[in-house]
């Protein structure tokens, strides 16, 4: 007897939602898709870790056994935030949380600080200084491709700092980059009307030129700036505040050149600092190495899947004239890195 052909499955016709955006079943679909390959990653890397959940957290990786030498990233641009999610650049918060990680395992002797980074926000660098200022577990930096500005303010505390030969650092002193945009506005038809308090609330604002008197008013500001940076490498690096005046004036150095200034202790790789954190931190034979990881939670995975499909083209605008109206006073270093 012959079996019955099976059926042809049904036809399903998707209206489109009177709202333009996609059906509740089709963005779960999609997520589900997306979550699968996370979670999955998720698991293995639990297995490997034992302490990371599946919906997000932190947790340290190790090789081998017995006292340890702990990593900590401080890889690309730094932000100011307490927020320890994970997300790009080096987020102070994170980066305050795997220092602090570090100085409260007892089998971590010693740290190695991995700086990648042009620097980027004076909170965030200063926040990161403080607590690397604080510990009392040897820390060693290793400078990579570019430790500069930021990068180099937040290494400066350091018992022994490394640089590659090639390293681009220094950089020390402050920016802040104002954008006018009121030729493009004049040009585009658009009027803005700010309905201010007195003549500074707009200060810095893109669709307003800067006067010679608000000149002075930020220029006061990056001066305090510049010279807390100063006073981190003199109290950091043990120099006089006349010899840091003397080389901060922005530009910056190879690793070869820093060494000579007393920017830098040795040139060396990652390896080399390994080695000299074990050493410092009394650690014999070859140390157990620890570096701290993170999984994105559930919520900040769903949060950033759903703004990336509901985000108009009106909104990346609106989000890109935000940045654009407040002024970013940082210590970064803008320039091309010697890599």
């Amino acid at each position: 007897m012959n079996n019955p052909l099976p059926e042809s499955p049904p036809i399903i016709q998707v209206q489109p939602a009177s709202s333009g955006r996609l059906p509740l079943w089709i963005l779960l679909s999609v997520f589900v898709g997306f979550m699968l390959p996370v979670c999955s990653c998720a698991i293995l890397t639990i297995s490997f870790t034992g302490s990371l959940s599946l919906f997000g957290g932190s947790g340290a990786t190790s090789s081998g056994r017995g006292d340890a030498v702990a990593t900590v990233r401080v890889e690309g641009a730094i932000t100011g935030s307490d927020n320890t999610d994970i997300g790009t650049g080096a987020i102070s918060g994170v980066v305050m949380e795997d220092l602090r990680a570090a100085a409260a395992d007892p089998t971590v002797k010693a740290i190695v600080l991995r700086v990648d980074s042009p620097g980027g926000s004076v909170t965030g660098s200063a926040q990161i200084y403080e607590v690397v200022r604080e510990m009392e577990k040897p820390v060693v930096v290793s400078m990579a491709g570019l430790a500069a500005s930021g990068g180099y303010y937040v290494s400066a505390p350091a018992d022994y700092i490394f640089a590659r030969p090639d390293t681009t650092t220094g950089s020390i002193g402050v920016i802040m980059t104002l954008f006018n945009a009121q030729e493009l506005l004049d040009d585009l038809g658009v009027d803005i009307i700010a309905i201010a308090s007195g003549p500074n609330k707009t200060l810095g604002s893109f669709w307003e030129t800067i006067t010679p008197e608000q000149e002075l008013i930020f220029a006061a500001i990056l001066d305090e700036a510049y010279e807390d940076f100063v006073q981190v490498i003199v109290d950091g690096r043990n120099l006089e505040p006349s010899a840091v005046r003397e080389l901060a004036d922005g530009r910056i150095y190879t690793g070869r050149q820093a060494l000579a200034l007393g920017l830098v202790d040795e040139l060396g790789n990652f390896q080399d600092a390994i080695d000299k954190a074990a050493a410092l931190g009394g650690i014999s034979g070859e140390p157990r190495l620890v570096e701290y990881q993170r999984l994105p939670g559930f919520r900040q995975l769903l949060t950033g899947f759903s703004a990336r499909l509901n985000q108009s083209p009106g909104d990346q605008a609106l989000a890109i004239m935000s940045e654009l109206a407040v002024p970013a006073i940082e210590y970064r270093y803008v320039g091309p890195a010697s890599r």
